[in-house]
């Protein structure tokens, strides 16, 4: 039977809620003048106590709560709800499991015992399964052997085993607490073996390559860098290989965009304007919308400037000669609107009509 996080949130908060019912609500016997306080009858607070009792396995698989070990060995890569690949000790386990045949994953006893039943080995590895053994305290975390008559670790052939870190032995009188029967079985330098090795073992030195870091982008995940060992095939995140990691696992979470918006411009006959959009500080990229879905080009949000307009042709001056010429008659003329020159126009023809008519008479006489 196993528990999710959020069966545990949920049992946290009923408990916390249950502690405060007392508190909000009087037992009967409180609440009909009853007695009050050390020498109470308890019946009023074991009225309270209607929450169910259960406990949580001692095996952890990314959240997922398991009673025994090979619970959770069975759902790894088997149940999809299961992520992860590492079944943790949280408490001393006396169990005896076995890894089928193609399953791949690690055993983390972190600081606690995994100990085998009576007669049993506590861990068969079949042929074809591949398992990790880690511990985060060498002395605590133990892989152990009860009795003589069975090891703590069996190896089938094609099996591999890697113990990583942790300790196994077994009890008095157990000499050969691993038995390795035509797999592989590599130790690392971190790990301890008390006693003989059947079927011998290769003690593994790392030969580490680093790895750079893949940045993130605004929109993409990235990883940091580590170190990896292409000879057992584990990773690291230190180059001296002291902390195991799992690549994958590790992400540089992308930050999104830091977009400013950026408004229309009307451009003039000075200076060019622009289309309204949006533009990352981070990345560089330009959006046309705020949604950030349509990616453009920055150039395709410039307007051009506009057209100046054609400037007017001035007149030419009128040379200052011609133009008094012209204007001196006119100095002569009377105002218009002014008829105080009308009687002496009038003499003038008057005057003008004499003389030809005296030209005329002249003329005349002197022809007879």
């Amino acid at each position: 039977m196993r528990f999710s996080r959020m069966t545990r949130m949920m049992a946290s908060v009923l408990l916390a809620g249950v502690l405060c019912v007392p508190a909000v609500f009087p037992s009967p016997a409180y609440a009909d003048g009853g007695q009050t306080g050390p020498s109470a009858e308890p019946q009023a607070l074991e009225d309270t106590h209607f929450f169910p009792d259960f406990e949580l396995g001692p095996i952890m698989v990314s959240g997922w709560n398991f009673n025994t070990l090979q619970e959770a060995v069975d759902a790894i890569g088997s149940d999809p709800e299961v992520k992860g690949r590492t079944a943790v000790l949280i408490d001393n386990v006396e169990e005896s499991i076995t890894v089928p045949a193609g399953k791949e994953l690690s055993i983390d006893l972190y600081a606690h015992r995994l100990s085998g039943t009576a007669g049993k080995p506590a861990i068969t590895v079949k042929s074809g399964a591949k398992l990790t053994i880690e511990g985060s305290a060498t002395d605590s975390a133990v892989l152990f052997a009860p009795t003589p008559d069975a090891p703590a670790l069996v190896i089938e052939p094609g099996a591999s085993v890697v113990l990583e870190s942790g300790s196994v032995k077994g009890a008095e009188g157990v000499t050969t607490p691993v038995i390795q029967n035509g797999g592989t079985f590599v130790v690392h330098d971190e790990a301890k073996i008390e006693g003989e090795v059947l079927g011998g073992m290769d003690a593994h030195k790392h030969a580490l390559s680093f790895v750079p870091e893949v940045p993130a982008t605004c929109m993409v995940d990235g990883r940091p860098e580590y170190w990896h060992c292409d000879g057992c095939g584990l990773s690291f995140a230190d180059p001296e290989g002291r902390n195991t990691i799992r690549p994958s696992e590790q992400v540089i979470l992308h930050p999104g965009h830091l977009v400013k918006h950026m408004p229309a411009v009307e451009p003039t006959a000075q200076a060019e304007g622009n289309t309204e959009y949006w533009e990352c500080d981070r990345c560089g990229l330009v959006f046309a919308d705020a949604g950030l879905a349509q990616v453009i080009e920055k150039a395709d949000t410039v307007l051009p400037k506009l057209e100046a307009p054609t400037p007017a042709v001035p007149m030419q001056p009128t040379p200052p000669a011609v133009q008094q010429g012209v204007l001196a008659p006119l100095n002569l003329l009377p105002k218009t609107g002014d008829d105080s020159a009308i009687p002496v126009v009038i003499m003038g023809v008057i005057g003008v009509i004499a003389v030809v008519a005296g030209i005329v008479v002249k003329m005349r006489g002197r022809s007879k």
